[in-house]
């Protein structure tokens, strides 16, 4: 009887109760972290390795000093670098020159109006992530506790303002 019962249970692991063995299922993309504010920390939004998203980055110079929104620009116009770059991170905006960066700029914000940023470069055909990279990287960091609406000006027109919503 202990020889039947010790033979019926090993039958039994062995069959796995009739659960078929599967692949990977994928459930899409890791879930998303908010980092925590801070009144001197800016988030710089890049491309997902993958090229489908945008993925926030923080940056931040020091516990003393939060970079203004115009050198956030030129930082953000250069591209990811150290771990954003390692991580495989990039940026849907065109490369521009250093002397081309020094004609970008944010302007004053406007409580009514929300912000401007002016890039040196044409922005009729940037791609939507392009777009969002500008309208979430300064409608998040460029007014500390504040989201605020970005119009993009380009060298060819000025898109109207938009308000950060990265997974849109």
């Amino acid at each position: 009887m202990a020889a039947t019962a010790a033979l019926t249970g090993c039958a039994l692991l062995l069959a796995g109760c009739g659960i078929k063995r599967t692949g990977v299922i994928e459930s899409g993309h890791a879930a998303t972290v908010k980092v925590p504010d801070s009144k001197t920390a800016a988030v710089l939004y890049f491309i997902s390795k993958d090229g489908d998203r945008l993925v926030p980055v923080p940056f931040s110079i020091g516990t003393d000093y939060m970079l203004a929104p115009t050198p956030l620009l030129r930082v953000l116009l250069d591209g990811p670098s150290g771990p954003a770059s390692a991580a495989g991170l990039t940026t849907a905006l065109p490369r521009v020159s250093d002397a081309q960066s020094d004609a970008a700029s944010v302007n004053k914000y406007s409580p009514g109006k929300g912000l401007t940023v002016s890039v040196p470069f044409p922005v009729a055909g940037l791609s939507d992530l392009a777009r969002k990279q500008l309208v979430c990287t300064f409608g998040v960091s460029a007014v500390p506790d504040t989201v605020t609406p970005v119009a993009i000006q380009g060298t060819d027109t000025t898109l109207p303002s938009a308000d950060c919503n990265p997974r849109h």
